[in-house]
C-alpha cells in the first residue's frame, strides 16, 4: 500500500512540474476569402499523434510543452497550411489563421478536369491559388501571373488591355493548350489565345495549374510548351460575397460584385460575380470599356449525382497597337506611342481595335457508380461575335499608315479630303465608268463562331494501386470571317475589283458601301474526335502512368469570295495520337524523383491545312512529331520546398505564319509561310519556398534554357490579299527562337509586420531574349547572324496589403507597384534586315506604374 501511494505521489508532482511548464496556445481559423470563422477544422500536433477540432466560432486552445513549435491546420475544402509558433508566457495568443479555399473540395472535379492532387505524380506542374491571382494580377493580363513560374515567360502584346503573349519553355501560345475547367479553348483554326476575350477570368478563377510539356491531361495535343487549366468557382461556397473597387494611376477603373447563396433548403449553390471597367489605358489610345459575368449553379442530387452549370463571358471594346516601334521612334516619342491612329474633329480615331463577346456554357454532370467508379460527361457551347478595325486601300493605293502627321499620328484628315475629292475613273467590268470612289475605307474585320461538343470521362479504380480512366471528346466549330465596310472616310462608295478573286468579278456588284462585305467571306468547319486511355499506378513509394490518345479531324471550308457555285471545299480527314509514360519514386516522404516523356504527333492546324486561303489544300503537309523527356526531383518539408528538373524537347515538321492578323504598314511587305521547321529545346529549371516561421516566407525560381531552329527551309510569300506571290528559301539553320527569354532568375520575399500589413516584394531577371526572325530577310545563304539579341532586364513589384473593417463588415485594401525602378526596356518585336537595334521594330515596356485595391466583404 505504501509502494503504491508513492507512485501516485510521484505520478503527480512529474504531472504537475510537466503542466507547469506547459504553455496555452490560442487562436482563431478564419477563411481568407471573406474572413469568416471556420469551425471544426482539424489541429493536428506532435505529427499526427495528437489534435483537437476548432471550435463554432473557429477558436481553439491546447497546451504545448516547448517554447516554440508548429501544427498543421486541416479542413475538407481548404488547402493544408503549417502554423509555426513561439510562446512567450503562459499564454500565447496567435494572428488569425487564414485558411485559403481549396479547389478540390469534391473528388468529382478532379475527373473531368485532369487536376492533379498528388505530389508523387510524376510531371511538372504549379497551382496558383485565387488569393495569390488576386494579389497579384491587379490591371495586368491575366497570362503575366505565371512570370513566377520557372520557364513561363508572359509580355503584355502592344500595351492594349488584355493584348499578351505567352511561351512556355520556348513554345508560343498556340503550343500552350489553354483548358477551362478541362474543356480545351485555344482557338480550333490556329491554336492561339486570344486573353482579351478573358478579361473576367482573373475573378472567376478559383486555381490555375500550369503543367510543363505534354502533362497529365487527355486533351491537350496542342501541349508542347505545356498545358493552363484554369478551374472556376463551381464548388460549394459559404453564403456571403463581396465589392471590389481597383484603379491604375493611368486611369483605368474596375468594380467587381461577387455574391454567393450558400447552400438553399433545396440543395442548391449559386454564385454570381460580375465586373465592369473602363478607362484611357497606359499606352495612348488603348481605351477599354467592357464588363464580365460569371455564374455557377451547383447541386449534389443525392449521394452519387451531382450537376454543376457554369457560364461566363467578357464582352469588351478596346483600342490597340498594332504598328511596332522603332528605336528611334521611341527615342523620340517615348514607350507609351501608338502608331496606330490620329485625331479626327477633335477626336481619338484608332484604325486598329478589338471588339468581342464570347459566353461560355458548360453542364456537367457526376455520376458516382460505386464506391470504385465515377463518370463525368460535360457538354460545352460557346458562341463568339465580334473582331477587329481594319482597313483597305483600292487597288495599289498605299497604307493608311504611310499619312502621318509632324506629330507622328495618322494624318485622318488628309484621308478623308483624298477621298472626298477624287476625280479619278474607273471602269468596271460590266463596262460603267465611275468616279467619286474611296481610295480607303475602314472596316470591321469579323469573326464570329459556335463552338460545342462534349467530354464523357470513366474512372475506375481497380485497386488501391491501379486506376483507369479512359474517354471521348468530340466538339464541332464552324467560324466564319468577312470583313465588312464601316466607314467610306468621306468618299461615296468602295470598289470591290475582285482583282485576287479566283472567280473574278463573275457578274458580282462591284459598287459597295458601308454594311456591304468584300475581300473575305468564307467559313472554316472543324469536327474533332478523340478518344483517350490513361492507366495509373501507386503504392507506398512508386507512382507510373501510361497514356494513349488518338484523334482525328475534319477540316471543310465554305469560300464565297473566290468562288461562286461551288463554294465548299472537299473534306480533309487528319489523324493523330500521342503516347505519354512517366514515373515517380518517393523513397522518403520529403523526396520524389520522376521521369517522364511523349511521343506526339500532331494534325497540322486548319490555317496550314488551307494555307492557299482558298479551297485547295496544301499538298504534302505532314503531322507535327513531339518528342520530349523530362527529369525532376522535388524535397518538401513543413518549412522548406524546393525542385529542379530537366527537359529536352524535339519539335518537328513545323509550320509558321509570319506578321498573322496584323495589318501590314505598306504594300511592300508579306506575311511568309513556312512548313517542315524543325527545333530544339532544352534547358534546367529550378525552385525554392522556404517559410521562416508565420510572418516571412522566401523563395525563388531559376530557368535556363537553349532553344534552337535546326534546320533550312523553304517559305511561299502572302501579299496582303492571301495571295501566294513568291517562294523563297529560308535559311534558318542554327537560330535562336524569339519572342522568349531563355534565361531567367526570380526571387521574392512575403513578410507580415505586427498583426496586420502584409507585404509581397519580387525581383525578376530576364536574359538571352531574341527577336522573332523574319523569313524574309532570311534569304542569304551567307547570312547566318543571330536575331537581335534584347539587352538583359530587371524588374521589381511590391504589393502591400491592409485588412481592417468597415463597421462590421470586413474589408482589404491593397497597393501594388509594378516596375518599381522604371526600367524601360524592349519586350517582344520582329529582328530587321541587319539584326541589329537599328533594324528592328517591336514594343518597350510599361514603366512604373500603380493599381489600388478596395475589397468589403459582405
Amino acid at each position: 500500500m505504501k509502494g503504491k501511494f508513492l507512485f501516485i505521489f510521484w505520478v503527480s508532482l512529474f504531472s504537475f512540474v510537466q503542466l507547469q511548464a506547459q504553455t496555452w496556445i490560442t487562436g482563431r481559423i478564419i477563411n481568407a476569402n471573406n474572413q469568416k470563422p471556420v469551425s471544426n477544422a482539424h489541429i493536428i500536433l506532435n505529427k499526427g499523434k495528437t489534435g483537437q477540432i476548432s471550435g463554432a466560432n473557429g477558436t481553439f486552445r491546447f497546451f504545448f510543452k516547448k517554447k516554440k513549435g508548429a501544427f498543421m491546420v486541416e479542413h475538407l475544402g481548404f488547402k493544408k497550411q503549417t502554423v509555426f509558433f513561439k510562446a512567450n508566457g503562459d499564454t500565447t495568443r496567435l494572428p488569425d489563421i487564414q485558411l485559403q479555399p481549396e479547389i478540390y473540395a469534391l473528388n468529382e472535379i478532379n475527373v473531368k478536369a485532369e487536376i492533379i492532387t498528388d505530389k508523387k505524380t510524376p510531371v511538372n506542374v504549379t497551382t496558383l491559388s485565387a488569393r495569390t491571382i488576386e494579389s497579384r494580377i491587379g490591371d495586368q493580363p491575366l497570362p503575366l501571373i505565371f512570370n513566377s513560374i520557372p520557364g513561363v515567360f508572359s509580355v503584355r502584346e502592344g500595351g492594349g488591355s488584355g493584348d499578351a503573349r505567352l511561351s512556355i519553355r520556348g513554345f508560343q501560345q498556340d503550343n500552350v493548350a489553354l483548358l477551362l475547367n478541362g474543356i480545351p479553348i485555344n482557338g480550333g483554326e490556329n491554336g492561339l489565345i486570344y486573353w482579351s476575350n478573358w478579361l473576367g477570368l482573373s475573378e472567376a478563377a478559383a486555381n490555375i495549374q500550369v503543367q510543363k510539356g505534354p502533362g497529365f491531361s487527355n486533351l491537350t495535343s496542342n501541349a508542347v510548351g505545356g498545358s493552363i487549366n484554369i478551374i472556376t468557382r463551381t464548388n460549394h461556397r459559404p453564403k456571403g460575397g463581396s465589392i471590389t473597387f481597383q484603379m491604375t494611376d493611368y486611369g483605368n477603373q474596375k468594380i467587381t460584385l461577387n455574391l454567393n447563396s450558400g447552400k438553399l433548403s433545396n440543395g442548391w449553390n449559386f454564385s454570381f460575380l460580375g465586373s465592369y471597367y473602363s478607362g484611357d489605358g497606359y499606352v495612348d489610345a488603348t481605351y477599354v470599356h467592357g464588363f464580365s459575368y460569371f455564374f455557377s449553379a451547383n447541386k449534389q442530387i443525392n449521394k452519387r449525382n451531382h450537376l454543376n452549370i457554369t457560364l461566363l463571358g467578357a464582352p469588351q471594346h478596346h483600342g490597340q497597337r498594332t504598328q511596332r516601334l522603332t528605336n528611334q521612334e521611341e527615342n523620340e516619342y517615348g514607350n507609351k506611342y501608338n502608331k496606330d491612329w490620329g485625331g479626327l474633329d477633335g477626336k481619338i480615331l484608332n484604325a486598329s481595335e478589338n471588339f468581342y463577346h464570347k459566353p461560355f456554357l458548360t453542364i456537367t454532370h457526376d455520376f458516382k457508380i460505386n464506391a470504385t467508379s465515377k463518370w463525368s460527361n460535360t457538354i460545352f457551347v460557346t458562341y463568339g461575335y465580334g473582331g477587329g478595325k481594319w482597313s483597305e486601300g483600292f487597288h495599289y493605293a498605299p497604307s493608311i499608315f504611310t499619312y502621318r502627321t509632324p506629330s507622328g499620328q495618322i494624318d485622318w484628315q488628309t484621308i478623308y479630303e483624298q477621298n472626298a475629292t477624287n476625280q479619278q475613273k474607273y471602269v468596271l467590268a460590266n463596262g460603267d465608268t465611275v468616279t467619286g470612289y474611296s481610295l480607303h475605307v475602314l472596316t470591321d474585320f469579323l469573326a464570329s463562331h459556335i463552338h460545342t461538343g462534349f467530354t464523357s470521362t470513366y474512372e475506375k479504380q481497380f485497386s488501391h494501386k491501379w486506376k483507369l480512366t479512359t474517354g471521348l471528346y468530340y466538339s464541332y466549330l464552324n467560324s466564319y470571317l468577312r470583313e465588312k465596310i464601316t466607314d467610306l472616310m468621306g468618299g461615296d462608295f468602295f470598289i470591290e475589283d475582285y482583282a485576287w478573286s479566283l472567280s473574278g468579278v463573275a457578274g458580282r456588284n462591284q459598287i459597295k458601301h458601308v454594311g456591304d462585305i468584300i475581300k473575305v467571306d468564307n467559313n472554316s468547319i472543324i469536327h474533332r474526335l478523340s478518344a483517350y486511355s490513361r492507366l495509373l499506378f501507386t503504392d507506398k513509394s512508386w507512382q507510373g502512368y501510361l497514356a494513349v490518345n488518338g484523334n482525328n479531324q475534319w477540316y471543310s471550308r465554305i469560300d464565297r469570295f473566290n468562288y461562286i457555285s461551288n463554294t465548299k471545299s472537299p473534306v480533309v480527314s487528319r489523324t493523330g495520337f500521342d503516347l505519354r509514360s512517366g514515373l515517380s519514386f518517393t523513397p522518403f516522404f520529403q523526396h520524389n524523383f520522376y521521369v517522364n516523356g511523349a511521343f506526339i504527333s500532331r494534325v497540322p492546324y486548319f490555317k496550314y491545312v488551307f494555307g492557299n486561303f482558298n479551297n485547295t489544300p496544301v499538298q504534302g503537309l505532314e503531322n507535327e512529331h513531339i518528342k520530349t523527356i523530362e527529369t525532376g526531383y522535388r524535397y518538401q518539408n513543413t518549412a522548406f520546398k524546393s525542385s529542379i528538373t530537366l527537359f529536352y524537347t524535339r519539335w518537328e515538321n513545323v509550320s509558321m505564319l509570319s506578321n498573322e492578323y496584323v495589318q501590314l504598314s505598306d504594300n511592300s511587305q508579306s506575311r511568309a509561310m513556312i512548313h517542315g521547321l524543325n527545333s530544339v529545346h532544352k534547358g534546367i529549371e529550378v525552385s525554392f519556398r522556404y517559410k521562416a516561421g508565420n510572418n516571412v516566407t522566401l523563395g525563388g525560381i531559376a530557368s535556363f534554357g537553349d532553344y534552337r531552329w535546326q534546320n533550312d527551309v523553304s517559305a511561299t510569300l502572302i501579299n496582303d490579299n492571301n495571295v501566294v506571290v513568291d517562294t523563297v528559301h529560308v535559311y534558318a539553320r542554327n537560330l535562336y527562337v524569339g519572342g522568349t527569354a531563355q534565361q531567367q532568375l526570380r526571387a521574392f520575399a512575403d513578410f507580415k509586420i505586427g498583426k496586420t500589413f502584409s507585404v509581397h516584394i519580387d525581383w525578376n531577371w530576364y536574359d538571352k531574349i531574341f527577336a522573332d526572325f523574319d523569313p524574309i530577310n532570311r534569304t542569304d545563304p551567307a547570312d547566318r547572324q543571330q536575331p537581335y539579341a534584347f539587352p538583359a532586364y530587371q524588374i521589381v513589384n511590391a504589393s502591400l496589403s491592409l485588412p481592417f473593417r468597415i463597421g462590421e463588415l470586413p474589408a482589404l485594401f491593397r497597393l501594388n507597384g509594378y516596375n518599381l525602378f522604371n526600367r524601360i526596356h524592349i519586350e517582344t518585336g520582329q529582328d530587321g534586315l541587319q539584326h541589329d537595334l537599328d533594324t528592328f521594330t517591336g514594343f518597350w515596356s510599361y514603366g512604373i506604374h500603380f493599381n489600388l485595391t478596395l475589397k468589403i466583404y459582405l
